[in-house]
């Protein structure tokens, strides 16, 4: 079990790094293809959607940082506390997050992000239309 969360817990720390330095190739490859993700004030997220979404902000924001300040980890859970800095031309936007990811097979198969929407929406404008909300 303690192996199980560590490599849990490495998937996990892959996946803010990439977006860090902002490798799709390499988000893209942590992702299960039955992946879904959940964000608070935006609801449900395809795979697909999650992608496009976080390729738009790795080239929106030239300069990225995620920090991650604490971590826990049971079997195939991950919880993440980070804080998020994302500066561009006439724009900063940090935020602090929780994720949960849940891995398996080596690879993030769901997840949940919650952050200070209203943050979010003066950087990147009001939540698209809801999706339908996943229990994990």
């Amino acid at each position: 079990m303690q192996q199980l969360a560590r490599t849990s817990q490495q998937v996990a720390a892959a996946f803010l790094q990439a977006i860090e330095d902002g490798n799709a190739a390499d988000l893209e490859s942590l992702l299960a293809p039955t992946f879904h993700w959940w964000v608070a004030g935006w609801g449900e997220r395809s795979r697909t959607e999650l992608l496009a979404a976080l390729s738009r902000t790795m080239a929106a924001f030239p300069s990225r940082r995620l920090a991650v300040k604490g971590v826990t980890a049971e079997g195939e859970r991950v919880a993440v506390e980070a804080e998020g800095r994302f500066e561009r031309p006439g724009l900063l936007y940090c935020n602090t997050y929780h994720y949960l990811f849940i891995v398996r097979d080596g690879r993030i198969a769901s997840g949940r992000e919650y952050f200070d929407t209203a943050a979010a929406g003066a950087a990147f404008g009001p939540p698209p239309t809801q999706g339908k909300n996943h229990e994990q």
